[in-house]
């Protein structure tokens, strides 16, 4: 028996087949909503895994099939601060991540950032299922290696890839063969197999990504943020006086995120829908959650809650949760051993 008992297994084998579709859905609901490319193919797939540190990694199978992924979803599962870092071994993928198009072949690796939305279709031949050595990794991993840059619909190809794809791959084999405590010291292998890949052949990397100048001064002030989130007084400016920075070197360190103002405006409309759709939610009105996520009217927060996920906070709150979101890798883990036989 493999040392690490609670590995995810999760295949549609497991479901009749007039319920592979509903099942697949909840598996992989976390990371998109999943729907058939053809009315008459049902959604197939499997999932195996086992966590490495603060991560998870595996293999996924598929068949043809399309993913979105929203901000209403992004809020939902609480995964914002992940990426999935897919070695493509068969099938491909086309899609859209937050306006960059890009196509991924078998032997690429793509980058896709759980924070920021996106299209794409994953297509296989009707006779042979994809697959994927599939990576779960935080952000501050991930992008550690890019040096502060964003990765969302990036493709890794060429040599680096296939290195990358082939070191996932074993560190994928032995986990399930290894204790908690010794799987988690891989998590520094990957941290390392990353970066090496990336600064390897800078040239695969889509060019639109260029290097943030001080990923620490983005760390300090992202602290700060969810440190203070909840205050009306917190803005670009109050930051660049706590940090002791200029508004041009905050602005360099957000603008893949379209500037720091929006990094905050983001937040709080998250944490609101959260509290809005929590399953046990607390007597609070519209107002009172607008105000405890430092929004200074109601009229103000409603406005923005409804540019932001084409809803309003109160059908929102009718309509409640609809996933299983929790921002703990041990818990998504969980959730996906429950799908298991």
């Amino acid at each position: 028996m493999p040392m690490n008992d609670l590995s995810i297994r999760v295949s549609t084998k497991f479901v009749d087949a007039t319920d592979s579709d509903d099942y697949w859905r909840a598996a992989t609901r976390p990371f998109y909503v999943t729907e058939r490319t053809s009315r008459d193919v049902p959604l197939q797939g499997a999932m195996t895994g086992s966590t490495v540190g603060t991560s998870l990694i595996g293999e996924t199978t598929f068949n043809s099939q399309d993913y979105f992924r929203n901000r209403r979803l992004i809020a939902e599962s609480e995964l914002e601060d992940q990426y999935i870092v897919q070695a493509w071994i068969g099938g491909e993928m086309i899609g859209n991540a937050d306006g960059t198009d890009f196509s991924v072949q078998p032997s690429d690796v793509s980058f896709l950032d759980l924070g920021k939305p996106l299209r794409a279709r994953a297509l296989t031949d009707p006779d042979r299922a994809g697959r994927t050595i599939t990576l779960l990794a935080p952000r501050t991993l991930v992008e550690a290696a890019s040096h502060g840059r964003s990765l969302h619909g990036t493709v890794l190809r060429g040599a680096s890839a296939m290195v990358l794809t082939q070191c996932l791959q074993s560190v994928s084999l032995a986990l399930p063969h290894l204790d908690k405590t010794a799987a988690a010291q891989y998590e520094d292998v990957i941290a390392a197999l990353l970066k090496a890949s990336l600064s390897t052949d800078p040239g695969a990397l889509q060019p639109e990504f260029s290097p943030r100048t001080d990923p620490n001064l983005r760390a300090r002030a992202l602290t700060h943020i969810v440190e203070h989130l909840g205050e009306s007084w917190l803005s670009p400016v109050t930051i660049c006086a706590t940090l002791s920075v200029s508004r041009a070197q905050l602005y360099r360190a957000f603008q893949h995120d379209g500037g720091i103002a929006q990094v905050i405006r983001r937040k709080r409309l998250e944490r609101a829908y959260r509290e809005l759709t929590a399953p046990e939610p607390e007597n609070l009105s519209i107002e009172d959650v607008s105000h405890r996520w430092g929004f200074t009217s109601k009229t103000q927060f409603v406005r923005a809650f409804d540019s932001f996920y084409g809803i309003t906070p109160s059908r929102a709150r009718a309509e409640g949760r609809r996933t299983i979101g929790d921002p703990s890798i041990d818990r998504l883990h969980r959730h996906l051993t429950t799908l298991g036989p």
